[in-house]
């Protein structure tokens, strides 16, 4: 597994023609063990060798690894999010297309910004990985996790709920410098994006075929703080202006501006089905916030009588200006709908 000393070795690539000497000195590895790393990391594409024997030089290869741990004092001395990315993130995203450089861009800084902001932990653990066409990137802490402290705020009687919350955007615990967009357009964004904290997982992207362990980073060491990791494809075209065009008002700012809304309905469930008017009413809270709301019935194989009067009958009748649209629904849940609400149309 790569590690820091890789990272610090990496980096050192292609800036002194002396690695070995310099990369010792400044991990206080042996020289030895640093050219034994150099020789590792260079027969698997980290490195790129110039020259014969002895006097061999190396530059970055393909494949491309950083992390860093540090304080957030240390984060912000050293200019923020903004700042790290320029430090480090940067060169691992040198190479790759611009759209794709963009969208990590956002995507990297805005999950920083979060745990600076909001996260009361003591460090912050940052990586990113590009490897196999694929970019992978990680921002972990160990604060209070954001589960808990949207539960926390909210006063939410179960923990669970918290999850549905953060997925349906819109959600900040500091309305005075936040607007809860990052999350939510971070997942548009990328191929695959995850949220693990206290047990709970928020995973609204997970491409498959593509391995999402992280492994690289070793995640599971902050669980109990709040994990986020997100993988991109570089061969993607997506670019972020498409995202933010399919949810956002061009003509509007700010949160007027965050127009259309996915809530993932399964995370209403918690052990149950959705079978009550609370369960729908967890689902509507906030809804009233977008002019669009798409009700994500992905992992749900029934509802209620309750549940479809409430959502479709009530809450749209009480907020005649938000569209409700209905997606992936199963065959079953589809015949429930009908029979408790006909006018339904999807």
């Amino acid at each position: 597994m790569l590690d820091a000393n890789d990272s610090t070795i990496l980096a050192l690539a292609g800036t002194s023609p002396q690695l070995a000497g310099e990369a010792a000195r400044v991990t206080g590895l042996s020289r030895v063990a640093v050219s034994r790393r150099i020789k590792r990391l260079a027969d698997s594409g980290y490195l790129t060798r110039h020259g014969n024997g002895t006097r061999q030089t190396y530059s970055p290869g393909a494949n491309r690894f950083w992390t860093l741990t540090q304080s957030l004092e240390a984060i912000s001395a050293a200019g923020g999010e903004s700042g790290i990315w320029e430090a480090h993130v940067a060169r691992v995203a040198s190479d790759l297309r611009p759209n794709v450089a963009n969208i990590a861009n956002i995507c990297f800084t805005e999950m920083l910004n979060n745990a600076i902001d909001h996260s009361g932990a003591s460090e912050v653990c940052m990586g990113a990985h590009l490897y196999g066409g694929r970019l992978q990137m990680a921002v972990m802490d160990n604060g209070v996790g954001i589960f808990r402290k949207i539960a926390q705020a909210s006063r939410l009687f179960d923990i669970r709920l918290a999850v549905l919350e953060l997925a349906k955007g819109k959600y900040t615990t500091a309305h005075e410098g936040h607007s809860g967009m990052g999350i939510f357009v971070a997942s548009r964004m990328l191929d695959g994006f995850m949220v693990h904290s206290g047990g709970l997982s928020f995973a609204p992207k997970s491409p498959q075929g593509v391995d999402l362990s992280f492994s690289w980073i070793a995640p599971y060491r902050y669980a109990n703080g709040t994990v986020v990791l997100m993988d991109l494809d570089t061969a993607t075209d997506r670019t972020a202006q498409s995202v933010y065009e399919q949810y956002f008002f061009p003509d509007e700012v700010g949160g007027d501006a965050f127009h259309t809304t996915e809530i993932p309905v399964k995370h209403a469930q918690l052990s149950s089905q959705l079978t009550s008017r609370s369960q729908g009413k967890w689902v509507m809270e906030r809804a009233p916030q977008f002019k669009t709301v798409i009700l994500d019935f992905e992992g749900v194989e029934m509802v209620g009588q309750a549940f479809v009067d409430e959502v479709f009958r009530v809450f749209a009748t009480a907020h005649p200006e938000v569209q409700l649209v209905p997606r992936h629904v199963s065959p079953d849940v589809a015949r429930m709908i009908k029979l408790f609400a006909p006018h339904v149309v999807w």
